[in-house]
Parts: structure tokens; C-alpha cells; sequence
């Protein structure tokens, strides 16, 4: 199975007593410090952490969003010039999600190309060291979570958290998709849960709905991310994994 073909994948309820079963976090979470959340592609913010990012956003926490790509990938059959635009169209539409949202953070876009992110790992490291403090927690995605971009996000972030000193969190995106509930690769023992109201739950979902290029069919084609994958991140959690 493709990893990250979502037409493939679990079904949202296969995980539900993995998740019914993550203990609390052991920390204060978000946490109050400054958080910097490195993002492989516009839309992974929202997914992985959109309740986190909006919660902390309404305790004034500082936000630092590292946008790797602009993920122009995300509709292969386009040419050179419309795959330009599809980026930019992206941004904007990242843009709109935090506005929905309520997020409030600084982005910075590094616009790596979408797909070859382990070929830029030096910038995304240098990057984080121009923005970490001394109170930054960080959060990526899960090392092994089937995209390439963003096991490369993840190993840029794990050798310079551990170099500063910096608390490291990984949150699964395309796990969902591909792992096994009954023997997971994920290892949820391990990882804690983040629970949040109604009303986070409901900016998180008009969050992610800013994002039409990729839940929307266009061009007689598919959603590239269709209401069976999605249905991952309607639940009224989040997951993250404390990384040594």
C-alpha cells in the first residue's frame, strides 16, 4: 500500500481505542513558552496541531511557523507554471486558515521544493537556529510517518533540538493512514493525548476547510486529501509524541 495514497488507507474508527487509551499530557499543554511548529506542506499545521497552534493562539503564546514547501506538488498532472501558482494559491489559503482559525503566529516561508525536502535539511536546520529561545518547544511530524518531507522535517529538527536543548514533539499526519491499529509501528505507549471543546474542534474544521485546493475536486480530478482521510482529524484529539 502507498503510504500516502488516502483511497488505500484505514478507515478513522480503526484507531479509536488507541486513541481512548493515550494518558494526558504530563506537561501543561500548549505549552506557554515560544512554540515553533515546522510544517513539510501548507495544511499539515492545521491537521497535526490546528487545536494546539488555536489554543495557544488565545493565551497569547508565541507562534513560529517554519513552512518548508509551499506544496506545489500536490497536483501532479500540472505544468511548471500552474504548479507556481498552485503554491501560491496554497499560502493564501494557509493565510485563511489561521485567520479562521484564530491563529495567531509568525510564518516563514523556506519554499524548498515540494517532494526533495531531505535535499535541504542544512536550511531548515539553519532556520531554526536563527529562531529557537530558550524557551522554544518544538513540533514536527512523526520521523516515521511515510512521507519522505516529512521524515526529512522531522530528522532537521531532532538534531538541532537535541544540539539547543529544546523539547521536541512529533505528531502523526499519514500514519493514520497506513499503520496497523492492532500492531503499530507508532509507538502510542509512549505518546500522550491533547483534548480540547466543541468550539477549538469547530475552528480547527473551518481551519482546514480554507484549504480547497486540496479537499475540493478539481479538473475532473479527485480531492487529493478526499473526506475519508480527513475524517482522522475530526476527532476531538490530538497526538503527540515526546521525542528523546
Amino acid at each position: 500500500m502507498d503510504p500516502i495514497d488516502p483511497l488505500e488507507g484505514n478507515q478513522a474508527q480503526v484507531w479509536d481505542q488507541k486513541i481512548e487509551n493515550l494518558s494526558p499530557p504530563k506537561i501543561t499543554w500548549p505549552p506557554s513558552g515560544h512554540i515553533v511548529l515546522i510544517s513539510p506542506h501548507p495544511d499539515d499545521e492545521l491537521l497535526a496541531a490546528g487545536a494546539t497552534l488555536a489554543t495557544a493562539s488565545d493565551k497569547k503564546t508565541p507562534i513560529t511557523i517554519l513552512g518548508v514547501t509551499n506544496g506545489e506538488l500536490s497536483h501532479p498532472y500540472l505544468n511548471e507554471s500552474e504548479r507556481q501558482e498552485l503554491g501560491k494559491r496554497r499560502e493564501r489559503e494557509t493565510i485563511s486558515a489561521y485567520q479562521t482559525a484564530g491563529i495567531q503566529a509568525e510564518r516563514i516561508a523556506l519554499s524548498a521544493p515540494d517532494g526533495f525536502v531531505s535535499q535541504h535539511i542544512k536550511e531548515i536546520q539553519k532556520q531554526l537556529e536563527q529562531i529557537i529561545q530558550k524557551d522554544t518547544i518544538c513540533i514536527t511530524p512523526w520521523e516515521g510517518d511515510g512521507h519522505p518531507d516529512h521524515q526529512a522535517c522531522a530528522l532537521a529538527a531532532k538534531e538541532i533540538c537535541s544540539k539547543n536543548k529544546v523539547p521536541l514533539f512529533a505528531s502523526p499526519i499519514w500514519l493514520w493512514n497506513w499503520d496497523n491499529p492492532k500492531d503499530p509501528t507508532f509507538p502510542f505507549s509512549e505518546a500522550f493525548s491533547f483534548r480540547f471543546d466543541a468550539d477549538i474542534m469547530r475552528r480547527k474544521q473551518e481551519g482546514i476547510n480554507c484549504y480547497t485546493s486540496q479537499i475540493q475536486s478539481e479538473d475532473g480530478y479527485r480531492p487529493v486529501l478526499p473526506p475519508t482521510f480527513l475524517e482522522h482529524f475530526e476527532r476531538q484529539v490530538e497526538v503527540f509524541l515526546p521525542v528523546s
